[in-house]
């Protein structure tokens, strides 16, 4: 299946922005707005991009990023949907970062809980728990890990690409508007290969390996 280099969900937004724009040279609109309207155009396309990506390692075990960001926290937790006591590894997301989220390893998209929350900004502290959220359970063999999409004061919109059932690894799975926060929940026994205030890529960095020993 050939991949889409503009989301198909950017459409609306680049079209009305590019229409507002023609419209602005039309009827002589001063420059600035002019240049204001363009470059909300020229954002839309950037924002909705969906490039590929190859991941850093492939194999048994392996456990790639889920979403481009910034990591803000590597904390321990209890995981939502398992319950179970996990690592969790905070992402945040900028307007700049690809928004689209991956599947973290190859196995089974096995449930999905969807919270609807509030829009508080993500730097307070309760909105990873309050805030509209988007967990998905990844699982296989050797681990189940939780990938929940946080909605921030101005996304109002989480999109899920597909329904359950097998997932490959970093295959596409959904995406957060305009700035959010990704929180991942790894198995104990996960060995982390990243550290708090490092970038990662969705698809293509390494966060960490499953320690069978």
């Amino acid at each position: 299946m050939k991949t889409e280099i503009i989301l198909k969900e950017g459409y609306p937004y680049i079209l009305v922005s590019f229409a507002a724009f023609l419209i602005s040279l039309l009827f002589s609109f001063p420059l600035i707005i002019q240049l204001g309207l363009l470059g909300v155009f020229l954002f839309f396309i950037y924002f909705f991009r969906n490039p590929e990506r190859i991941p850093e390692e492939k194999g048994d075990g392996v456990i790639i990023s889920p979403s481009d960001g910034t990591i803000i926290s590597i904390t321990d937790s209890i995981s939502p949907i398992t319950k179970q006591e996990s690592i969790k590894i905070s992402i945040r997301l900028s307007i700049f970062d690809v928004h689209v989220q991956r599947s973290p390893i190859e196995g089974e998209m096995s449930a999905r809980e969807y919270i609807h929350g509030e829009f508080l900004y993500l730097s307070d502290e309760k909105a990873s728990e309050l805030n509209e959220q988007n967990r998905v359970l990844f699982e296989n063999e050797k681990a189940k890990i939780v990938v929940n999409q946080i909605a921030g004061f101005i996304t109002r919109r989480i999109i899920m690409f597909r329904d359950l059932g097998p997932v490959k690894l970093t295959e596409r799975y959904g995406m957060i508007m305009f700035g959010s926060q990704v929180d991942v929940y790894l198995p104990k026994n996960t060995v982390i290969k990243v550290t708090e205030f490092q970038k990662v890529k969705a698809g293509e960095s390494l966060i960490g390996y499953i320690n069978e020993n």
